[in-house]
């Protein structure tokens, strides 16, 4: 079985990549062996990371529908979010007159 490869090109700080290759060396090992299996750790480590948050949200999720379920917080309403007052009341004129003028007009700028 061949499996498909992709030829990848980037830069890398010149003192990094001789003591790259000095460890490579000293190991027995090519660099394009060392990458890959850098980027094979990588890939196992951030894919669990990810999949471990997924399922805490998804645990989360099912634990707050269960609780609605059976009647906890009940007080939480439709679950959008409210201020104190739902009226909104306007500007006060008072704040547009701060130093005897308009603060925001466009005049003069």
């Amino acid at each position: 079985m061949t499996i498909e490869k992709t030829l990848i090109n980037f830069n890398v700080p010149t003192a990094m990549l001789k003591t790259f290759d000095r460890l490579c060396r000293l190991h027995g090992k090519s660099r394009s062996l060392v990458l890959n299996d850098l980027l094979y750790d990588y890939v196992l480590k951030v894919g669990q990371q990810a999949f471990s948050r997924i399922d805490q949200v998804r645990r989360i999720d099912e634990n707050l529908k269960n609780a609605l379920l059976q009647g906890v917080g009940d007080d939480l309403g439709d679950g959008s979010p409210k201020a104190r007052n739902d009226v909104q009341t306007p500007l006060k004129s008072e704040i547009s007159a701060i130093g005897g003028k308009d603060v925001f007009s466009t005049e003069g700028c």
